[in-house]
């Protein structure tokens, strides 16, 4: 069926339709935005050694970057694989998330939007009052797997990024520490970089 040309420019006129034309525009736009297949905005494409870390309480293993290398954890034993850069600017620490799986599953959200969710409201327990607002929340995916990330800054007035990831049925945060003169956006490339790695 042809629908007359008059048709078509009467129909344009028509505020309503202008409207709605726009809207659905918009939700295209949206849509397309918050895919799931969506990139993080931070590249994954630092080069990395072929040079295995690997935990000594889990089977979780990355390659490691140029310059860095993996340290225990004597004080507190709670960091699962704990990356130290050499010139002591940055760290990377894999941290075990103890969650309670029925506090997920009951949130009305996704498993991991929950999780991240669950993260902050450490953090925010953790700084009080210090805690600046969070910035940079993304859910985005490296090789298929998928991960949720936020900014924040702490106490010590270090932007701090955490990334939420799920590995053998438990998740971890792993978090980017700029500890001096260390290149932020570069330090959280090199974190999405060894997340690439990850097995």
């Amino acid at each position: 069926m042809r629908i007359k040309k008059e048709y078509f420019i009467k129909l344009k006129s028509i505020p309503a339709c202008k409207a709605l034309c726009g809207l659905v525009v918009l939700t295209l736009l949206s849509l397309t935005g918050c895919g799931g297949g969506n990139a993080s905005i931070y590249n994954s494409d630092y080069p990395l050694t072929n040079e295995i870390a690997k935990s000594k309480t889990s089977k979780l293993s990355v390659k490691l970057p140029a310059g860095w290398y993996a340290a225990d954890d004597n004080e507190n034993n709670f960091i699962d694989l704990w990356l130290v850069k050499s010139d002591y600017s940055a760290t990377l620490s894999f941290i075990p998330l103890n969650v309670d799986p029925e506090a997920v599953k009951e949130a009305d959200k996704s498993e991991l939007e929950s999780v991240l969710n669950i993260s902050k409201t450490f953090k925010k327990a953790k700084y009080g009052t210090s805690l600046k607002a969070f910035t940079n929340e993304e859910i985005f995916k490296i090789n298929n797997d998928e991960y949720g990330a936020y900014e924040y800054t702490d106490s010590q007035n270090r932007l701090i990024r955490v990334v939420l990831l799920k590995f053998n049925n438990k998740y971890y945060e792993l978090t980017a520490i700029p500890v001096k003169n260390q290149d932020a956006q570069e330090l959280y490339k090199i974190q999405n970089s060894i997340l690439s790695s990850l097995k």
